[in-house]
């Protein structure tokens, strides 16, 4: 199965993510993680998914949020993780066979 697509569609979903004006800064910070995570960098995504782990559990604790914002938040940090799990095995080193 092509799996390509998963990296793209991580890459934009976890830089759209997040609109908020007093988020802004840390979307510079996660810009640049994004684009390793296009360019195939295993470290970008091993930080991409702990971002998202983050940001999930901040969705589901921080009771300061509205209800459908927690839920928005969280359904677009599992849907990033997920996205970037099923492109991992684009990660992996090619063989020299």
């Amino acid at each position: 199965m092509d799996r390509q697509w998963t990296v793209a569609g991580a890459a934009a979903l976890l830089s759209l993510s997040h609109t908020s004006v007093v988020l802004l800064g840390v979307l510079l910070l996660k810009f640049p993680l994004c684009r390793g995570l296009v360019r195939l960098r295993l470290g970008a995504a091993a930080i991409l998914i702990l971002w998202e782990s983050l940001t999930m559990l901040a969705a589901l604790v921080n009771l300061s949020l509205a209800l459908p914002a927690q839920v928005a938040l969280f359904l677009s940090a599992s849907a990033g993780s997920t996205l970037i799990a099923l492109s991992l095995p684009l990660f992996a080193p090619q063989g020299t066979d």
